[in-house]
């Protein structure tokens, strides 16, 4: 199996390069029907590969706001909103791609309306033009899941010195999506969304799940999403499952009803953020004999989570806040969860997965940050942001879990910037600890940090590569009520299992070197790419000699068409030397379509224990 699979991976990549030689040698390279005539020849010129190549940041990142800062004070006369179709590019309305597809897309596809576009803007006629206000509507539209990308542009008035016009470039991406998993020959899963319904930038979702040895054979699933009700950047969101993974089996028995709301903090002069979730979830006997489901699989519980926070000051001095990006921040959580059943097992015998929680959090946070945009992330050529700044936070509340109620502090410090080359650094330092009885318990402590270079050109070719590196250091200390260090963790090797392995140390390093192309197949893009992580686990009590190292090396690529709703998809295929738990095999390939595909940061988070998995 890893000889056939490494042969087919270079069959693979001599024709991507084979295929890229082509397209630089001949610019109109296209299908090989767009040679014949009449119907077919229309298709064949509308596959074509070479397709334009988005715009590569010469300066490698640049600051959100300075395109904004010749303007600033100046009063905003008159809002436009150019909404480009599938055929053009936001950062080069002159670029057109026209094809099929593009044509099929503007056919069938309901643009966004403009009303939803004017909700999302934090100016409005007769306003002020602040740079920094500007920038973070741009990220805050960029950000949106039915745009593919937008920019803003502020045009000057010929004779008018004082005022200016503003206009809001945006491209949808086809909202219409899903997919389809076939597990088996007697069981698999369909899923069918549209994240912009009708051009209003809500979303809907339907599931359907059928195993043939499952009772009962079907199951279903949906969720509707309101987004920023009446302008106000709420979200609420309400869903139902009857074939739900459980938590502690993955197994399709899960019922669930919930309902989300969310107020984000859409830039760091907004005053209110917050949010809340309450949910139902139970599972019922689908798969295993009674007696092993009621000892080891059977659960029932309700969780409510709400937070809320204030930005300090924010409504104060209004022009002088909108030129500072220092803030202060204050928030307050409840966290009340309870289990009315738990597997037999578990009924007198403590299990951090199964116990009750009820928790009271606040939180203190001076945060300062800016953002730069830049290309080839996670992305395949579109504007992304990231984050430059700190963030300081300090915790403490109240939480009773199993027999124990404890105080808890913690804080935690974030720094990124981008180098003078720009490379980028983002590092995270953050511990928690309770107080029983005069004594430490559960003492977590987390120091990470994540680096990527600035993309760089393979000579003469269309070929582009960036480095990621990551590495993290953890440790636990007298643990008695918290989950213990996963190997599966972010922090570790999610691929693999975490059987027999309770942990108090762990030490990861990971790296990857992605290769990004400009040219197009069919609208999609890709990237192959490397990787290698290791990761050294210590047992809790053992001594650190006996700690055992952890392995995986691989290759992959990922592709993506930035016009879809869908997400990245990536052929993943991993050499385990050492197998732990269910896993015996050392070659593990895997086809995944959830992957990030937008850089995620935020202005501020609700009051959280240290997350140290």
């Amino acid at each position: 199996m890893p000889t056939r699979f490494l042969y087919v991976l270079l069959v693979a990549a001599s024709c991507l390069v084979s295929e890229a030689r082509a397209q630089e040698q001949q610019a109109d390279t296209a299908f090989f029907l767009a040679g014949k005539k009449g119907l077919l020849g229309k298709i064949g010129k509308s596959l074509s590969v070479n397709n334009p190549a988005p715009a590569i940041l010469a300066t490698g990142a640049v600051k959100n706001d300075s395109v904004f800062r010749k303007f600033s004070g100046k009063v905003i006369r008159e809002i436009q909103i150019e909404k480009l179709g599938f055929e053009k590019f936001v950062n080069d309305t002159n670029k057109v791609t026209r094809n099929i597809f593009s044509r099929a897309g503007d056919a069938l596809h309901t643009s966004t309306r403009r009303r939803v576009i004017l909700n999302n803007l934090f100016f409005a006629p007769g306003d002020t033009v602040y740079p920094y206000l500007m920038a973070d509507n741009e990220k805050l539209l960029r950000e949106l899941s039915y745009l593919q990308d937008a920019r803003i542009e502020i045009k000057e008035l010929p004779g008018n010195t004082d005022s200016v016009d503003v206009l809001i470039i945006c491209k949808d991406v086809f909202p219409v999506g899903g997919s389809a998993d076939l597990g088996s020959p007697t069981s698999g899963s369909i899923e069918v969304n549209d994240d912009n319904l009708v051009g209003t930038g809500n979303r809907i979702q339907f599931i359907s799940y059928f195993d043939m040895d499952r009772s009962p054979t079907y199951g279903f699933g949906f969720q509707a999403l309101k987004r920023n009700i009446a302008g106000t950047f709420i979200n609420v969101a309400v869903g139902y499952q009857t074939e739900a993974p459980a938590f502690n089996s993955g197994r399709r028995e899960e019922k669930a009803l919930y309902l989300r709301a969310e107020l984000p903090l859409p830039s760091p002069y907004h005053v209110w953020t917050g949010g809340l979730e309450y949910a139902v979830r139970f599972t019922q006997n689908a798969y295993k004999p009674d007696s092993v489901y009621n000892s080891d699989f059977r659960y029932n519980y309700r969780l409510f989570d709400g937070w809320i926070g204030y930005n300090l000051g924010a409504k104060q001095r209004l022009q002088e806040n909108f030129n500072s990006r220092l803030k202060k921040f204050v928030a307050l959580r409840g966290i009340h969860r309870r289990f009315t059943d738990v597997p037999d097992l578990y009924k007198n015998l403590y299990n951090v997965y199964y116990s009750d929680l009820v928790s009271v959090l606040g939180s203190f946070t001076i945060f300062e940050q800016d953002y730069y945009h830049t290309n080839f992330l996670y992305g395949f050529g579109r504007n992304e942001d990231v984050p430059e700044g700190f963030n300081l936070s300090f915790t403490g509340g109240l939480s009773r879990r199993g027999q124990a109620t404890r105080p808890y502090i913690g804080f935690e410090y974030q720094r990124n910037y981008f180098s003078n080359r720009k490379n980028y650094l983002n590092y995270t330092i953050r511990a928690g600890t309770y107080f029983n009885k005069n004594l430490l318990e559960d003492i977590s402590f987390l120091t990470s940090i994540d680096y990527f270079t600035r993309l760089r050109k393979l000579g003469n070719s269309k070929w582009f590569l960036r480095h990621f590196i990551s590495g993290s250091i953890t440790q636990q200390a007298r643990t008695i009520y918290n989950e213990p260090l996963l190997l599966s963790s972010i922090y570790g090797i999610p691929l693999l299992s975490n059987e027999n392995i309770r942990a108090s140390t762990r030490i990861t390093f990971n790296g990857e070197s992605v290769f990004y192309n400009t040219w197009k197949l069919l609208g999609f893009s890709f990237a192959p790419f490397t990787f290698a992580n290791v990761s050294y686990l210590k047992t809790i009590g053992a001594d650190l000699h006996k700690g055992d190292i952890y392995t995986a090396i691989g290759a992959g690529a990922r592709t993506r068409n930035e016009n879809l709703v869908f997400g990245t998809m990536e052929l993943r295929a991993s050499y385990i030397p050492r197998t732990n738990g269910s896993r015996t095999t050392t070659w593990y390939i895997a086809f995944s379509t959830d992957l990030r595909f937008k850089y995620n940061s935020q202005f501020i988070k609700r009051p959280e224990f240290a997350v140290v998995n």
